[in-house]
Formats: C-alpha cells, structure tokens, sequence
C-alpha cells in the first residue's frame, strides 16, 4: 500500500527535512523539547542574512559613496523602494523617516522568509499562520502604540468615535446615538480585524502557492502508481505527464519569485497605512 500523501506536510513546521527521501537522505529530530524548531531555524538564518545584509550597507553607505556593484545597488534599490512606495505613501511624508527603519526591516525579513521555501526541500515560514500571526502582533503594537503616542490614549480611543449629527425630533435623535455606538463597536473591532487581515492573507497565499506547486509534481507519482494507470496506457503516461508538470512547476516557481515580492510589499504597506490611519485618522 503506498503511503498517506499530504499535501500540506512539505509547509508544516514538522521536526524533519526530507531532502532525497527515496534513498534516506533526511534530517530528523529537529525539535527541542518534543516541539519542532524548523521554522525557527529558517527564521533565524532570514533574520541573520537581513541583519548582514542591512548592517553591510550601512557600512557602505555612510561614508556616501557612489553604489558600486550588483548587490550594493540591489539593496540601495529595495530601501528606497520601501521609503518612496511604501513609507511616504502610507505614513506621509512627515512620518515615514520615523518608521522607516522598522518598515524596511520589516520588508526584507518578509521577503527572504517567502523566498527561503522556493529552495527544494525547505519550507516557507510564512506558510505557517503562527508565524504571520506573531509579525501581525508586532505590527498591531507599532500601529497602536503610535496612535496612543500622538493623540494621547483619551484622544486616540476617540478618533474610533464618529461625529454624526442628525436633525429632528428624539426618535431621530435616538436612531442617531444608535448608529454612532454600532459604527464606534465596529471601528473598535476593526481595529483587531486589521492584524487578523494581515496575519490570514499571508499565510494563505504563501501556503496556497506551495501546495500547488506540490500537487502538479505529485502527478508524477500519481501516474506512476499501478492503482491509478490505465492498462493501455500504463508504458507512455509517464512519459507525457511528467516533462508538462515539471515545465508548469518551473513557470510557477518564477510567478512564485514574484508572488514572494509581492505579498512583502503587500504586508507592509498594509501595515504603513495603517500607521498612518492612526496617526491621522478620518473622524
């Protein structure tokens, strides 16, 4: 009997690593404690290589030299992106230098934890609702924290209180005061919902994206299984099956390139405007 496919077990945070499984060649027992720290691992070598990467050009940058070579201007390139398309656009142009550092940082960590699960037999982080969850905790702080610093916390708890006014007699005047604590409830949860948007939209594409990626190969094994050939067409399905899904895994895996850019720019941005809506609020 062939074995339980899952799916979904390659963008788990399981306690192992499966790189050439059909001849042994894995790695186990990567958990302390009975817990699994595979996704802290990956997590540890992306915030390592961003604080490298960071910390080098900054070296390179001070002493306002003209950016020389691929990756000085590669990383120059991102940091500008993040402060012009991100930053400023998101937080306005008064604040952004203020929030500059933690947006980028914020960026690039996203960025390289997406982009660490295309390499075969790694996973992607973000794939784990855990993991976006915590960076959404981080940003619901920075956001908050931020509307608290600027209106005070009477003056912030207020900006979710709309300013209705309404002309009539006491019934409209009770439709009135109905509306404005239902639009208040509303505004008080949105501001919770707004880290649960941050943390589900992630996860769930990051994830989707892997395991489709997995289900167009795993129609390599499937035809491969006697359960599943059909008898005229056992000697040659292989054969057709097999070099269409790996060219479609190989054109996803570039649209994944992109998908890894995007869903950093998307967090982020996210997470700039809503620094921004609490600093500056509507009403």
């Amino acid at each position: 009997m062939p074995g339980k496919i899952d799916p979904f077990a390659h963008v788990e945070d399981v306690p192992h690593i499966e790189i050439l499984p059909t001849i042994g060649l894995e790695i186990h027992d990567i958990e302390i404690a009975g817990v699994s720290v595979k996704f802290m691992i990956l997590m540890g070598i992306c915030a390592l290589t961003v604080g490298i990467a960071l910390i080098w050009l900054g070296s390179k940058m001070k002493d306002g030299g003209t950016p020389r070579g691929y990756l000085w201007n590669l990383l120059e390139s991102l940091l500008f992106f993040v402060r012009d398309k991100i930053a400023r656009p998101g937080c306005g142009e008064h604040d952004a230098d203020k929030y500059l550092p933690y947006l980028c940082t914020l960026f690039l960590f996203v960025f390289a934890m997406n982009l660490i699960g295309i390499i075969p037999f790694l996973s992607s982080p973000t794939a784990s609702v855990a993991v976006t969850g915590a960076l959404a905790l981080v940003s619901f702080a920075v956001i908050h924290i931020s509307g608290f610093k600027e209106h005070g916390t009477e003056g912030y708890l207020k900006t979710f209180i709309p300013h209705i006014h309404l002309e009539g007699g006491p019934a409209i005047q009770v439709m009135g005061k109905l509306i404005l604590v239902g639009i208040a409830a509303l505004e008080y949860a949105t501001a919770f919902i707004r880290a649960g948007v941050l943390a589900v939209r992630l996860f769930a594409n990051m994830l989707a994206g892997h395991t489709v990626l997995f289900m167009i190969l795993f129609f390599i094994a499937l035809v491969s299984n006697p359960l599943y050939q059909i008898p005229i067409a056992k000697d040659w399905m292989f054969w057709a099956v097999m070099p269409f899904s790996v060219a479609l895994v190989t054109a996803l895996s570039l649209l994944e390139l992109f998908i890894a850019g995007l869903q950093a720019f998307i967090f982020t941005f996210l997470t700039a405007v809503f620094i921004g809506l609490a600093k500056h609020p509507p009403h």
